[in-house]
């Protein structure tokens, strides 16, 4: 592969990765439910990752085709990071959508509550 053309795939795939990642905060967002958040941000992050993996061994070979040289030990540390990070930001979102997407916590009402105005009617 050309210079060029590695250079525009590695961009191409950084954006595509910034886009997923976009996509899922959007999903945390707008969806109502603690199950089709998570989904969302699950998978577009996740693909979002691999994008941004991908692009990491593109450039890689890139570094190897031009110099020779072998950098994968540091960029496999990197990639490692990345998914520590990855999996430390589902599970605190996850966390975090749980308490606040529990039954009573949008709103004063008590549980059981309506059940006795609905009586008095």
């Amino acid at each position: 592969m050309t210079d060029l053309l590695m250079d525009i795939s590695i961009w191409v795939l950084l954006v595509v990765a910034i886009g997923f990642g976009g996509i899922g905060l959007m999903g945390l967002m707008i969806f109502p439910d603690t199950r089709s958040r998570m989904y969302t941000a699950f998978r577009a992050s996740a693909i979002g990752v691999g994008a941004l993996v991908f692009a990491l061994v593109v450039v890689d070979l890139s570094l190897f085709q031009s110099t020779g040289t072998n950098p994968y030990g540091t960029h496999i540390l990197h990639a490692a990071f990345l998914l520590f990070v990855l999996l430390a930001g589902c599970w605190f979102m996850d966390r975090m959508i749980r308490d606040l997407t529990k039954a009573g916590s949008f709103c004063n009402v008590e549980p059981g509550q309506n059940a006795e105005a609905d009586k008095k009617k």
